[in-house]
């Protein structure tokens, strides 16, 4: 088959349009996090109310998300990414529309965000599916790369724009909008993504299922696969635990008003921002990247000890960019590691693999932290859990250092 690679102004479209998909999808999942204490206001919840059930609220969503990674992937194969994607959008902008009109129900609400995650869990693999199709090899880890930052981007956006309009309106009226802001971005998506994804699909949908199943069999077998599976998982124990909580963590343990948080969490976010970019171009001019992955990891939890102890408040932002600057290596590295023990053809059943346990089980993390806050009135206990599971990932990924000599030789 002959490629047809995007060249110039149309690759940097699709490639914007691959960032903004999955920013949207990021702002549409944690748009509920800093709208927490606001609908903890509406519902009356108490304090150990608030902990349990909008741990529960925040968590539920990563169990649909991680189901999906797995099960959801062979349907891009299928069908394509450009229809894959588009509908991932449409549908999440759907069900964030009636998550405002009918958040007021606890269980219509839960249910909404399980949905919200398995509507989401494609997003990823269409994205890296249209890069694979559509962008040489000389720009795909810049591609990558550019929608991957999208997951610290959204907290940007987050802290100085979702949150203002949630203290403005309310926050059922900002997930109208971030709806409608889907709904929009779907249209020239559907135009302007292609895809050729014909040349590999399965013939039937039993067949793509059979040849998935056969995949994730094999990649569970090679050997390293559960080392790296375990790092990232104890990395998202900690990701999704500070993410989703953040907001209300800043506000209720460390006296930050609203209005502050509108510097403050942009200035902690942008920590995972940098630590993405900067590690990785470390990693790669330094090689061994098992070792610095696992001092990136273990510095996070110093980090998330100190965010646990600061009290001023420019020392709490510096502890939170820190932590966040620290842990967010550890993905980039996991998949270059990956990468390098697994064969091509497996590479896509391995990555889902991982993917979808490691955020499957990061459910954990704002449900352990919620658990705190309801069991103890303070969320000191839950943070020292998830700079426990820091340094579980440090060990597991170093334990891999071995076998990282390897790398690029999978076969």
């Amino acid at each position: 088959m002959t490629e047809a690679y995007l060249r110039g102004k149309q690759a940097a479209l699709v490639a914007g349009l691959l960032f903004l998909s999955t920013l949207m999808g990021y702002v549409a999942r944690s748009t509920i996090s800093v709208a927490l204490p606001f609908i903890s206001e509406d519902y009356g919840w108490t304090q150990s109310e608030q902990g349990y059930l909008g741990g529960l609220l925040l968590g539920i969503f990563l169990v649909g998300y991680g189901l999906s990674n797995i099960f959801l992937s062979p349907l891009i194969d299928r069908f394509g990414p450009r229809r894959m994607l588009t509908a991932a959008i449409v549908i999440w902008s759907i069900i964030t529309f009636f998550t405002g009109l009918l958040g007021l129900i606890f269980g219509a609400f839960l249910f909404l965000r399980f949905i919200l995650g398995v509507s989401q869990g494609t997003l990823f693999p269409s994205a890296s599916k249209e890069t694979k199709l559509r962008f040489a090899p000389g720009l795909r880890s810049r591609v990558n790369g550019l929608y991957m930052s999208s997951m610290y981007i959204s907290n940007l956006v987050i802290g100085a724009a979702v949150l203002p309009l949630i203290a403005f309106t309310d926050w059922r009226i900002t997930l109208y909008i971030v709806s409608g802001l889907g709904l929009l971005l779907a249209v020239p998506v559907w135009f302007f993504v292609k895809d050729d994804g014909k040349q590999d699909a399965p013939k039937s949908m039993k067949e793509a299922y059979s040849e998935i199943g056969t995949g994730l069999k094999e990649s569970s077998r090679i050997k390293g696969f559960w080392r790296l599976t375990v790092a990232d998982t104890a990395m998202n124990l900690a990701w999704w635990g500070l993410s989703l909580w953040l907001p209300t963590y800043l506000i209720e343990a460390k006296g930050f008003t609203t209005d502050e948080l509108v510097w403050a969490l942009p200035m902690i976010y942008i920590g995972g921002f940098f630590g993405i970019f900067l590690g990785s171009m470390l990693s790669d001019r330094v090689g061994r990247r098992s070792l610095i992955t696992a001092l990136f990891s273990i510095t996070g939890a110093v980090f998330l000890g100190l965010l646990v102890i600061a009290e001023d408040q420019a020392l709490v932002v510096f502890a939170g960019f820190a932590t966040l600057f620290c842990i967010s290596l550890l993905p980039a590295n996991a998949y270059t590691l990956l990468q390098g023990i697994v064969p091509a053809r497996l590479t896509g059943s391995a990555t889902g693999l991982l993917n979808g346990v490691s955020n499957g089980v990061g459910v954990l993390g704002p449900v352990l932290i919620g658990a705190s806050l309801a069991l103890t009135a303070s969320f000191d206990l839950g943070i020292a859990v998830v700079a426990g599971a820091q340094i579980l990932a440090a060990y597991a990924i170093f334990s891999f250092r071995r076998l990282e000599k390897s790398e690029g030789s999978g076969s």
